[in-house]
């Protein structure tokens, strides 16, 4: 048993700072989408660049809601406040979404 909860355990700390890895742009691939957003930044998550952002419907991809964008350039973080309305663009493809084209109004 404790030998089964020490493996549990290991595996749990991988996963976790696998998660906490910061992507770099060039990880995420080409965009096989493009869409417009329209958001207010509730929160900044600065240790992995996530921008929690409440969206008004994002095409045919996303209706209105709260969620979690990664911004993977440090440049276009870097202009998200909080409380701030933003336009920007959403990139999709298979396995990943991401904001780039940051501007704040």
């Amino acid at each position: 048993m404790v030998q089964r909860r020490a493996w549990l355990v290991a595996l749990a700390a991988l996963a976790w700072s696998c998660a906490k890895k910061q992507r770099n742009p060039a990880d995420y691939g080409q965009a096989q989408k493009t869409y417009p957003l329209r958001g207010r930044v509730l929160r900044l998550r600065p240790d992995d660049r996530i921008a929690v952002i409440e969206h008004e419907k994002i095409g045919d991809w996303m209706d209105a809601m709260t969620m979690e964008f990664p911004v993977p350039s440090p440049e276009e973080f870097g202009k998200l406040k909080e409380r701030s309305t933003i336009r920007a663009t959403v990139n999709v493809n298979d396995m990943y979404y991401w904001l780039t084209a940051v501007s704040v109004e």
